[in-house]
């Protein structure tokens, strides 16, 4: 998921962005590598932002170790999502007949229409946001399917960082969906990410799209017994709520 867009400030526990340049909303989220943030760290961040005039904030997708500091601080939940393990041991059979190409920058139009059909308002990437899945790790794949007339009906962008690969985004265009395109384009990186390496691919999924939970497990994903989690908090709200917060 990439729902954050311009880094404003990284300290050492807390990463800060804007929310799709949007002054008036934030992303927040533990530092990757460093201990859990405590929940005075996240009140004092929550403050610096009020201060700036940030009227919402958001964190990214949080495992279940993570929530704690924030919830501490009123933060609730927004979404829930599936989290799906394999461990590249068998990988599925791709579809025949489905052409997977590389994506550039030309395709990138068509790319995002099929984005935003493919996903709500919230979920959906702009042009940065794709850029910053293509930047989350080290090395990535991002790769398109077409149809026999060359037209782009799905795309995918896989990473790699050490021995575990993401699959950082799947969209198949709505009118094409059914004939295979999202299984092949799962093959593709789950092939990619075994000859690169990695040991295991993990992908996450909201709780009520059934489509892509069902599409994961058939291809030999596992559901993690804790998934992640996407909090919110209106800051106004906390403040009326807590008159002591200033």
């Amino acid at each position: 998921m990439a729902i954050d867009d311009q880094l404003i400030r990284q300290p050492r526990q807390l990463q800060v962005s804007r929310w799709r340049g949007d002054e008036r909303a934030a992303v927040i989220n533990p530092t990757p590598n460093h201990p859990i943030p405590s929940a005075a760290a996240v009140a004092r961040e929550v403050e610096r932002l009020a201060g700036t005039g940030v009227e919402r904030i958001l964190t990214g997708a949080l495992h279940h170790d993570e929530l704690e500091p924030f919830a501490l601080n009123g933060f609730e939940v927004h979404d829930r999502l599936h989290l799906l393990r394999h461990d590249l041991v068998v990988l599925p059979e791709a579809p025949r007949r489905v052409s997977i190409r590389r994506a550039s920058r030309r395709h990138l139009t068509e790319i995002l229409r099929i984005d935003r059909d493919a996903f709500d308002d919230f979920w959906t990437l702009d042009r940065d946001g794709i850029r910053d899945a293509l930047r989350a790790t080290p090395t990535s794949r991002f790769r398109i399917s077409r149809d026999r007339r060359g037209a782009i009906t799905g795309y995918s962008i896989t990473g790699r960082a050490a021995n575990r690969s993401y699959l950082q985004r799947l969209a198949v265009d709505p009118r094409n969906q059914g004939g295979g395109l999202g299984r092949a384009l799962v093959v593709d990186a789950l092939a990619w990410a075994r000859r690169r390496g990695a040991a295991e691919t993990v992908v996450n999924t909201q709780h009520g799209n059934e489509q892509a939970f069902a599409l994961y497990r058939r291809c030999g994903f596992v559901a993690q017994p804790h998934g992640l989690t996407v909090l919110a908090l209106d800051v106004a709200r906390r403040r009326l709520d807590d008159p002591t917060a200033s």
